[in-house]
């Protein structure tokens, strides 16, 4: 069963906000805005009654916000007790990596375990990441995809699954990168190398 268009209606309703309700569904607030008026379609019905500054549920929304409570939380517990009958290891884990990492480590990672682990939902999220660590931390995330830094914070654990060198890139026709990097480095020699980095994180 496809469960995301009640997902997305209780989103909004419970937020009020397209901004925010879309970045918890994972989605643009296009595609949320779209997801809604079929939803009112279908209906045959306004759920929300919205402008450029604000966003209301009517009377016709309330109600429905009650069913979908109610449909999601039914299905969610009849699908745990078919998989709980089945014997087989069910739930979800939510990953967070950039689209770099995901294409880099993913593929290794999840292969084997989707084989193993069929009835476990797994919810990708990409993004920065200078983000990864704190999204563990701040419980938005179970496991993160990230380059380990010098300290990590003691309330979370690390395994490495890969290396990532470090590499620069720069034009054929300035041949003075290796001249430049050539060990010994200094601040001086650093400070001389016009290049682009990231705001933050461990690259930077």
């Amino acid at each position: 069963m496809d469960t995301r268009t009640l997902q997305h209606f209780l989103s909004l309703s419970d937020t009020l906000h397209f901004g925010r309700a879309s970045a918890l569904c994972h989605i643009s607030a296009s595609a949320l805005s779209r997801s809604i008026k079929q939803l009112e379609t279908e209906l045959n019905v306004i759920l929300f009654v919205r402008d450029n500054r604000s966003v209301q549920l009517t009377h016709e929304g309330a109600l429905f916000q009650a069913y979908a409570r109610e449909a999601l939380a039914q299905w969610d517990l009849t699908r745990n007790t078919l998989l709980a009958e089945a014997k087989e290891l069910h739930g979800e884990v939510s990953i967070y990596c950039s689209v770099t990492a995901s294409y880099s480590f993913l593929y290794d990672i999840l292969s084997q375990f989707r084989h193993n682990f069929p009835a476990i939902e797994i919810k990708l999220h990409t993004g920065d990441p200078d983000h990864a660590l704190r999204r563990v931390q701040n419980n938005e995330e179970d496991i993160s995809i990230a380059a380990k830094p010098d300290l990590l914070p003691k309330d979370l654990a690390f395994k490495p699954v890969g290396i990532s060198p470090l590499l620069f890139i720069a034009p054929k026709a300035k041949n003075t990168l290796n001249e430049n990097l050539s060990p010994p480095t200094t601040t001086e020699q650093w400070g001389s190398i016009p290049m682009i980095l990231p705001e933050g994180g461990v690259s930077r």
